[in-house]
């Protein structure tokens, strides 16, 4: 025993350490492809962070409001930032101060990004007071009235120069001439009142370039004041240095992988020779055993007829078992349905004897019209009139054809409950079950219990009708007995999901907890001593189990219960009621206010 726990461990310990050597040498860092696209992403990221500098000092030295180029290094630069945060994870995954450096990086990216919309919307900005500007100076340039101030004419021409070096030089240094330039335009108007209105406005327009020009520059400053630059170098360095060392290390990990599956194989080659002189011997003892086994399949095969022969009487019982508590059923309900029988029979008779009664006189009147007496006619019209009669005969016809139609509904539905279904694949109305039911009940709920009817649209359903039958008059049956007095039943039909729901829903007395857990069992039962078997409601849950279906019990003390009886819309695979495996389930609800 000792020898083989020792066996045991080492045979684990053996494949741990393999294990740790293939996790090693299989690390997310040293893979190729993720290498790569890594590098791919950082120069990417270099290369648009470039272009978008070079687009900041052009869009700086530009006097025009169309910065396309800078739009698309915006936009390059935001894909190449997505790019990079794809490979995050993997960069954390080297080590700790990269993981760090691409989180810095990703700020200072969204920084930069954000002053490059501020800056491109300050672009437009300062073209436009520049354009604006060149409008007031062309206007006052065409004023007659400047032509004969050479001073002034040539103070407004070196202010359009100051403005312009402004506007183009990065670092101007024209800013107090600029403002000299301004305050000479416009104080020296004289006393022409539209030449000195064009040349404020003239001053003004300068003065709004001088201070576009210096918030662009002011957020220029901002943007080179981002590393975004440095940051992406120094990460560069230092994932290249963490992936050469990793590279080492997993160098080393394959060679003591390499020498170590060697060694493993070698032992595995003794393992197996020590295993094939063992299976010599197994052979050996081959031939005992398959004589052993074949006995032993005689022994199972006899004692397995013996357990199916048992089992098939048990499913003979239990078909018997549940006709018999269908004849017991309508046992105790013979007498209502004889009174039901008895009912429209009773005036059906009454009526044909009415009508037998009166055929002399019909045949007396017939007979006096086929003579040609006036007389005799006259006489029998006296004895019987003929109109009135046969009124009355077709309306006591009627009668008693109604009367009859009842009858052979009760004995229809008496016939389709009573029969032995042979197959669950049948095609069946389930409010017409409803109804056939509710039809051998009537005795036993007629002028005390109220049925109201909510059926909706369902689908012919596949089941074995005489059962479907027994369970609706098992669950009426037992509301109606639950009710003392008047009460009220409500029997409703829906289809929900793939299935049909059957609730049948009483105002009676309800059940308690205890009473909930044991409905369903064998002989169960709260009535007193021969009032009931205690097998309906097991044979519901056994019928309804068959049909793959479900049965659910809603109930308080003292408000009522509810059954909700759920089938399956689309048939079982099997087609006989011998070959279905019990799916059913019992859903029991019990609440107390």
């Amino acid at each position: 025993m000792l020898q083989r726990l020792l066996m045991v461990l080492s045979i684990g310990a053996a494949l741990a350490m393999l294990a740790v050597l293939v996790v090693r040498t299989q690390g997310e860092p040293q893979t190729l492809e993720g290498h790569l696209g890594r590098m791919t992403a950082l120069a990417q990221l270099s290369a648009a962070n470039v272009e978008a500098d070079t687009q900041v000092m052009r869009a700086r030295l530009s006097l025009e409001s169309d910065a396309q180029g800078l739009e698309d290094a915006m936009r390059r630069l935001e894909a190449a930032r997505t790019a990079l945060a794809l490979h995050r994870d993997g960069l954390r995954a080297v080590s700790r101060d990269v993981g760090n450096a691409v989180s810095g990086l990703l700020q200072q990216l969204d920084d930069k990004q954000a002053l490059l919309g501020s800056y491109r919307s300050q672009v437009g900005e300062f073209a436009g007071s520049y354009a604006k500007f060149g409008q007031e100076s062309d206007l006052v340039l065409a004023d007659p009235a400047l032509a004969g101030d050479a001073g002034l004419r040539s103070a407004v021409r070196r202010l359009l120069e100051e403005v312009t070096t402004y506007s183009l030089q990065s670092a101007p240094t024209n800013q107090d001439t600029l403002d000299g330039l301004m305050t000479q335009v416009t104080v020296g108007a004289g006393s022409a009142p539209a030449l000195r209105s064009r040349l404020i406005a003239l001053s003004n327009a300068a003065a709004r370039v001088v201070g576009d020009k210096d918030q662009l520059t002011a957020i220029a400053g901002k943007l080179g004041e981002v590393p975004v630059a440095a940051t992406l170098d120094r990460l560069q360095k230092n994932y290249i240095a963490h992936y050469a060392k990793d590279e080492a290390n997993l160098a080393r990990y394959r060679q003591v992988l390499a020498i170590y599956a060697a060694a493993l194989l070698a032992v595995f080659g003794l393992v197996g020779w020590r295993l094939r002189r063992s299976y010599g011997e197994l052979d050996r003892s081959h031939d005992e055993l398959q004589n052993l086994n074949a006995s032993l399949e005689e022994t199972v095969q006899a004692r397995t007829g013996e357990l199916r022969k048992a089992l098939d009487d048990l499913r003979f019982q239990q078909a018997q078992l549940v006709q018999s508590e269908k004849m017991a059923a309508l046992g105790q309900m013979v007498a209502g349905v004889a009174h039901e029988i008895n009912t429209p029979l009773g005036y059906a008779r009454g009526n044909v004897e009415t009508v037998r009664e009166s055929l002399p006189f019909v045949r007396e009147l017939i007979e006096a019209e086929q003579s040609g007496d006036a007389r005799r006619r006259e006489e029998a019209q006296r004895r019987w009139p003929a109109d009135e009669g046969l009124a009355e005969f077709e309306i006591l016809l009627k009668d008693a054809e109604h009367g009859l139609g009842q009858i052979a509904e009760l004995v229809l539905g008496l016939k389709d409950f009573s029969r032995v279904d042979r197959s669950l694949t049948e095609l069946f109305s389930l409010n017409d079950g409803l109804d056939t039911a509710l039809k051998i009940c009537q005795s036993q709920l007629k002028g005390r219990v109220e049925v109201q009817r909510e059926y909706g649209e369902l689908p012919l359903v596949p089941c074995a009708p005489s059962q479907i039958n027994q369970v609706f008059l098992n669950l009426i049956s037992n509301a109606g007995q639950a009710i003392e007095g008047q009460g009220l039943i409500m029997l409703r039909t829906y289809a929900e999901d793939d299935e049909a729901v059957v609730e049948v829903q009483d105002s009676g007395c309800g059940m308690d907890a205890d009473t909930l857990a044991h409905i369903f069992e064998p002989f169960f039962t709260t009535k007193p001593v021969g009032k009931g078997t205690g097998l309906g409601l097991s044979i519901v849950f056994r019928i309804v189990e068959d049909h793959r279906g479900r049965i659910e019990v809603d109930s308080r003390p003292g408000q009522g219960t509810t059954f909700r009886l759920r089938l399956p819309l689309k048939a079982a695979a099997a087609t006989s009621t011998s070959t279905i495996e019990p799916a059913g389930e019992i859903v029991l609800k019990e609440a107390f206010a």
